[in-house]
Formats: C-alpha cells, structure tokens, sequence
C-alpha cells in the first residue's frame, strides 16, 4: 500500500516541492529517487537532521566533496567477483580520498567510519593523492631496471647519431628524422638507417639499432611482459584485501547517502520551513504552500488543528478551501517523509496513507462523481489509520441525491479514527454533522467592491464557525455584472429555500 498514490501527490505538488531540495552526491540521488515514509524512527531521523544542521556552515565545501563522488557499483562487483582491474583499485581509492575529506568537513565526524588501514594498504608511498599505480619492491625493482635500460637504448642511439654526424657532416636531433633527398643519398647507401618512407623529394628514416641495441630492446621487451605480470599479481593481492572492506565500503555509501539527503533537507530552513513534531492531531501555525505562496499576492497562512474523525470546511469560491487541503496534503507528507514542513509550527500524527479525493478525475470514461464514488469506496477498504481529504464530494451529481451522500459520509467519517476534512458546500452537511468546523473565505461587503479588488476583500484566515450565511455568490454575481432583476429574484428565492 502506498503512503500516498500519485493523485494525492500531484494534487498538493509533493514532487515539485521536493525536487527543490535533491542531494547532490551520486548516492543520495539512489536514495531520493527511492524515498520511503518513515516509521518508528521519526523521532530519531529528525535528531540525526538536527545535527547535520550545524555543518550549514561549510555548505559549499561539502556540497563540493559530495558531487566529487563516482558512481562506483561496477567496481565493488568486480572486486567481490575476484575481476578487479587497475582502475577498480583507483575508483576505491578515489572513494576513500573523498570519504576522508567528507569526513574531516563534516560536523559529525563521529558518524562517518574511518579507512585509515586500507588506505595505507592501497597508498603505501603516502602520495596523499587518489592516483594508483600497482607498487611493491619487485615492482619497483623492475621499473628502475627497465628505466636504466631505456637510458641505456638512448645513450647507444646518440652514440650512432654522433656517428652519422660525423661521417655525413648531418645533425640529427632524433633517431628518427626527415631530410632532402638530394643529401640523403649517401647516408641511405650505408647500413646506419632505415627508410621508413620516401617522398617525392624527403626521406623519412630512422636510425638503425645495432646488435647491442637489440639485445637490449629484447631484454627490455621481456622485462615489460615480466613488469605487466607482477603488476597483475599485486592488483590481484591488493584486490582481495580490498574485498575485506567492502561491507565497510556499502556502510559508508549507506551513511554518505543519508547524510546528503539530510544535508539537502535543512537548505528549506532559509525557506521559512521547521522541524515538525508528532502527536495526535495535526496542527499547524502560519503554514504556507511554497508554490502557491509564490504566486499569489497577499498570501494568508494557515493556522488550524484538526483533530481524528472529521473536520468540516465550507465558505464562499475563492476563499481558498481547496488550497488549505494542498497545504495539510503536503505537510503531512513532507513530515512522513523526513522532509522539514513549511510552517512557523507543525505536529503531525503517525499515519499510514494520505488520500485526496477531489472532482477531477484521471479515468476519461467515468464521470466525476463516479470517480469520486470509486476513489471513496476504496479508501474505506484501506488498512491502518489515515488522512483524507474530500473536495466537493457530491458536486458532480445532482444535488438533492449529492448532498444526502455527502451528509452520510460525514457523518460515517466523523464516527472512524481516520484525519478526514471535508470540504462542502451543502447546508445540511455544514449544519447537521456533529464535528469541528471551519469557515473560510469571509467576505468584508462593508467596504466597496468591485470585479479588480474583490481578492483582496476576502479573509482566507480559517475560523471556528458553526453558523452558515448565504447570498454571498448572489452579491458577488450582482459585482460581476448580472442584471440586478436577476439577482434580486436570487435572493428572494434563496429565501424560500432557507
């Protein structure tokens, strides 16, 4: 069972606020592109998220040291397979240099493990730098001895060099060079060169290796195959030392990861976000949805508890009722999911799933309601205690059938331990469900109004209202221009209704 299904999670835009506060490391990336709800441990995760909040400091710094990081699955495969190559052995070491710098720039030292053995192991030179190159005495040994005989090949190749300049008046500055053929003549008739390629008027040539030369070229060949075993042999050594680490080495993935995801997170305190905390209601003080706050002017925060069984919301249109369902929606499954809440103050209940269920509907061959009436049912049938928020339940059906729906369900609702608001605009759903309610968008008719500023004339402050008052709609038709014969007649027959 998801926490919360795709409808809910477009519905409050959960994804478009996360994504504003994605890891930056190849691993937390993994781990934010699997985001699991918490459990038990909430408590814990927000105390662990609390103390990655003092490295805000060197934000920069470790920002930079996480994005250095390899994607390095691949290699921790190669070596728990015995299949290790040279640059395996580098990407481990590359790990550890950057693990170590993380580490040291870290406020929780103490969190991340230490490599300081291996490595020793995989840098026993102490270069300090993540480059790798296989080395042991043997190694080094054949290295230098292939060296002196490199050295030696060049002083016989100068030696010849010296000898052609002398007998063909020719400088040459390499063993292999390019000269006109007019002067290259005689030196192509001796047995000091090779032509490696003849133009219409150059000669490519190069200088012919005598016997010693080629002994030593041979010997040098031998020592090359001899060098590329023993390096084999030590990356191989090295490799199965390596192997011993690699549970450590996943630990420490495991705890970069977290690490970063939590880093990510406490960037929304200069958002204006706070640490929730958790009981049995939700309750929320100037709570804000960050997408709609930024583009609405005038923005009105939310302040409001609500507690288990129903909560009922009704005003005007344009009060901003569905706007408070997307901001609940969001802040309990931002909590939920280890995420800091947009809210001066925030407690939130332990659930198991968050549902909305509004007008709009995802499947083209049901009607509205009947998606409405499909999404309810299966909520009902849910395991475990959860939140859900109902837009409008009814509205799409006729409204004497509607609103006898919508009364039975609040009452059914009010009578069960999940966190359900209800949003409605039916009479007798307002007035007769015995439960908390809320009034919404208050309009002030005191003051003139008129099409341009009648946004600014509503209050969209929640506030405890058992009472409902009508012919706001009728008066705000009247300000959008119907003919007044119209509108009073409205009115006259609202009076009879009610």
């Amino acid at each position: 069972m998801e926490f919360i299904d795709e409808s809910t999670k477009n519905f409050c835009l959960f994804d478009k606020v996360i994504d504003l506060y994605k890891p930056v490391s190849v691993f937390g990336k993994n781990l934010f592109a699997n985001l699991s709800p918490l459990k038990e441990e909430m408590i814990s995760y927000f105390s662990f998220i609390s103390k990655v909040r003092e490295c805000e400091k060197q934000r920069t710094r470790i920002e930079s040291l996480l994005r250095d990081f390899h994607e390095i699955t691949t290699t921790i495969s190669n070596i728990e397979h015995d299949m290790a190559t040279e640059i395996d052995i580098f990407e481990i070491k590359r790990f550890i240099y950057y693990h170590r710098l993380l580490k040291n720039a870290s406020c929780l030292k103490d969190f991340f493990g230490s490599f300081e053995e291996l490595w020793i192991l995989i840098d026993p030179q102490n270069t300090g730098s993540f480059s790798f190159a296989p080395r042991n005495s043997m190694i080094e040994e054949m290295e230098k001895k292939y060296t002196d005989l490199g050295k030696k090949i060049d002083g016989l190749y100068r030696m010849q060099i010296e000898l052609i300049a002398r007998r063909f008046g020719i400088r040459i500055d390499d063993k292999r060079f390019v000269i006109e053929k007019e002067k290259g003549i005689p030196l192509v008739n001796s047995n000091l060169v090779m032509i490696e390629r003849e133009g219409t008027k150059t000669y490519t040539l190069s200088v012919r290796p005598t016997e010693e030369i080629i002994s030593l070229q041979n010997e040098m060949s031998d020592l090359e195959e001899k060098l590329k075993d023993e390096r084999e042999r030590e990356i191989k050594r090295l490799s199965s030392e390596i192997k011993k680490w690699i549970p450590s080495v996943k630990e420490e993935i495991s705890k970069i990861s977290k690490f970063d995801l939590a880093f990510s997170k406490v960037k929304a305190i200069n958002d204006g976000y706070t640490f929730p905390d958790f009981g049995d209601r939700i309750e929320l003080s100037k709570a804000f949805h960050p997408v709609i706050a930024k583009n609405v002017q005038n923005y009105t925060p939310l302040d409001g508890s609500f507690t288990g069984g129903l909560t009922i919301i009704f005003g005007p249109n344009m009060g901003g009722k569905t706007t408070v369902l997307k901001t609940i929606a969001l802040s309990c499954a931002l909590g939920t999911y280890g995420f800091l809440v947009p809210a001066k103050y925030a407690k939130l209940p332990k659930v198991d799933w968050i549902r909305y269920i509004g007008m709009s509907s995802n499947h083209t061959d049901l009607s509205s309601f009947a998606n409405q009436i499909e999404n309810v049912s299966e909520v009902l049938k849910m395991d475990g205690n959860g939140i859900i928020l109902i837009d409008e339940f009814g509205a799409g059906t006729n409204p004497y059938e509607g609103e006898a729906l919508a009364q039975s369900l609040a009452e059914y609702l009010s009578h069960r331990n999940h966190f359900s608001i209800m949003v409605t605009h039916f009479k007798r759903v307002i007035e007769k469900t015995n439960c908390p309610k809320y009034m919404i968008g208050k309009i002030n008719f005191d003051e003139e109004i008129n099409a341009k500023n009648i946004n600014s004339k509503i209050d969209h402050h929640l506030t405890k209202d058992f009472s409902v008052k009508y012919g706001d709609a009728i008066k705000i038709a009247s300000i959008f221009g119907f003919p007044s014969e119209i509108t009073n007649e409205a009115l006259k027959k609202l009076e009879d209704y009610l």
